[in-house]
This record gives structure tokens, C-alpha cells and sequence, in this order.
């Protein structure tokens, strides 16, 4: 499966292909942070330790601590679920969910107690960076740690000059890591490995976490189908009910030519855009009907929320 995010000329691509990293060392299991290698220690120690607690069942899961008193975890959190949170200075704190992002595979939590967020880096071309998954078994007890020493996926550069990141997958020794972290030699933390085994730059899931947090839970929808038109924009071939694009009056057959002042050059740009915008945010959208220009201020909503 490929995920292909066009975001002002930079796609951020998961690939299954010949790209993905290979000589990982073998599996380690560090009984405490101390045997950790020294870059990795502190970004593991700030982990938060999630109790996720349903009608008679409760799981203990680690979560990377980001901006915003957001954390992410790959687990899915039940929407009923009551969340609390602990560190090593601070305990059983509630937690809020704040919603789930299906095209990388993270649950987004927002945090009822001031935790420091992690430093984050660029993800690396090709360096080597540490691995490292907490293994959580209860809030009372110190995790312990799996880790290993792996490369991460080369920025590529096409014929055009957009720069692709390879989320790279992850080999057999860490197939069974949850929750990973990818650690730089400055204990920066550059990826996070996703539910479906693929690492993600960390700034862009910061990105994407603020975005459902501020969103309600929702990255922004529009409401359309549509095609590229050629010589640019995005002409509207379909518009669901009750939309906000059906609210605007946009029609079948219309171009959507600008977001924000910006041109829209493709369907891919807007389907990006869309993606990293919170729901229930203002666009001013410009577009061609028949042979006029419009310009309307859209609400954006959340695509499980279309109501009359």
C-alpha cells in the first residue's frame, strides 16, 4: 500500500519497494533505561505510559510525547474508554482522545498534565539511528526496552525537484516492535514506526496530530469528488449532501482554480491540503462556474459529520 501526500511539493511516500533498509543488527532487550545506547536514553525515558481502561479489560501502552501536550500511539483507543497517563515524575494523570489518523495508523491523546515533548530532527538520509520500543506491562512498573540499530530511508529527488521521503519498512529483527521511536545521534527523535510497520518522519506526525487535535478529531473535508482539469485546478465531477462544498453552491462541472490565494494545480494537491487542515477551519475557495469566477469562504467539515 502506498500513501502519497502531496504537500507544497513534498511527497511523503510509504514503500514496500527495493527502497527499504536492510542490515539491521540483531534485536536487543534492555532491561532498563541505563542499557540503552547513551544517545537513545533520554528520549526513551519521556515516553508516557498509557492505561487504557474498557468494561473489564485494561492495556498499558507507551506513547511519544509531542507539542501541545499531544501523544501518539499506534494502539486503537475505543471511543468509550477512560485514559489515564503516568511518567516517572508524575502519576495516573487523565488523558483525553482526541481521535485516530487512519492513513498513518495513530491515535492522537491530549495529555491533562504538563509532560516535556520530545526534540524532534529531520529524518536522516541514511544514518545510522538507534530503535527503540517500550515494552509496557503495567503504570507502577519501569518499562523495558527493545532496540536495535537500523538506517532509515533516503530523500530522493525526481525530475522535477519534489523531494520524496521513503517511510521505510521495517526488517525482520524489528517486525514486532510497537510504538518505536527512531533515535539520532544528538537524542533527537526523526521517526515513528506506525501501525503498519513503516517509519514516519516524527515533525510531520507532530503535524498531523495537531491537525486532528485542532480539528476535533477530523481532518478537513470538502465534500467533492473531482478530476484534474487540465491546464490546472481541479474540476467537481461529484458532491456529497450536505456538504460544505453543497452548502457553498459549488456545482458538477465547476474548477476550483485557488485555495487560500494559492493556485490548485491537481487533485492530489487539494486531497493533501485537506489532509493536513483542521476541520471546521475557513478556506476561501476560488472557482470558475460556467463563465464567471467566484469566490466563496467555505467552513470546512469533518467527513463522518454531514448533517443537514
Amino acid at each position: 500500500m502506498a500513501v502519497l501526500l502531496v504537500i507544497g511539493g513534498v511527497v511523503l511516500m510509504a514503500n514496500r519497494g527495493a527502497n527499504i533498509a536492510s542490515g539491521d543488527l540483531p534485536a536487543h532487550l534492555a532491561a532498563d533505561v541505563n542499557a540503552l545506547p547513551a544517545s537513545s536514553r533520554v528520549a526513551a525515558a519521556h515516553t508516557v505510559d498509557l492505561a487504557i481502561t474498557t468494561p473489564g479489560h485494561v492495556i498499558n501502552v507507551p506513547a511519544l510525547v509531542l507539542p501541545h501536550d499531544l501523544a501518539v500511539t499506534t494502539t486503537v483507543i475505543p471511543a468509550n474508554a477512560i485514559i489515564t497517563g503516568s511518567t516517572a515524575t508524575q502519576i495516573n494523570f487523565p488523558v483525553t482522545l482526541e481521535g485516530r489518523d487512519n492513513v498513518m495508523g495513530f491515535s492522537i491523546v491530549h495529555l491533562g498534565a504538563a509532560v516535556s515533548a520530545l526534540s524532534l530532527d529531520a529524518m536522516p538520509a541514511s544514518t545510522s539511528v538507534v530503535a527503540v520500543a517500550p515494552i509496557v506491562t503495567s503504570s507502577t512498573k519501569a518499562p523495558e526496552f527493545d532496540w536495535s540499530m537500523t538506517t532509515l530511508g533516503d530523500p530522493q529527488n525526481n525530475a522535477q525537484g519534489v523531494v520524496r521521503y521513503l517511510a521505510t519498512k521495517s526488517d525482520t529483527s524489528l517486525s514486532g516492535y510497537v510504538d518505536a521511536i527512531a533515535v539520532d545521534a544528538r537524542g533527537h527523535v526523526v521517526a515513528v514506526l506506525s501501525s503498519r510497520h513503516f517509519w514516519y518522519p516524527a515533525r510531520f506526525v507532530a503535524q498531523v496530530a495537531e491537525v486532528v487535535a485542532t480539528g476535533r478529531g477530523c481532518h478537513a473535508d470538502l465534500g467533492i469528488t473531482g478530476t484534474n482539469e487540465q491546464g490546472g485546478g481541479v474540476e467537481v465531477t461529484k458532491i456529497a449532501r450536505y456538504s460544505p462544498a453543497a452548502h457553498a453552491e459549488l456545482a458538477v462541472g465547476d474548477v476550483i482554480t485557488q485555495w487560500n490565494g494559492t493556485n490548485l494545480n491537481s487533485w492530489d494537491q487539494l486531497v493533501s491540503t485537506l489532509y493536513l487542515t483542521p476541520a471546521y477551519t475557513t478556506a476561501r475557495v476560488t472557482f470558475a462556474h460556467r463563465t464567471t469566477v467566484h469566490h466563496v469562504n467555505v467552513t470546512l467539515g469533518c467527513p463522518f459529520k454531514l448533517v443537514p
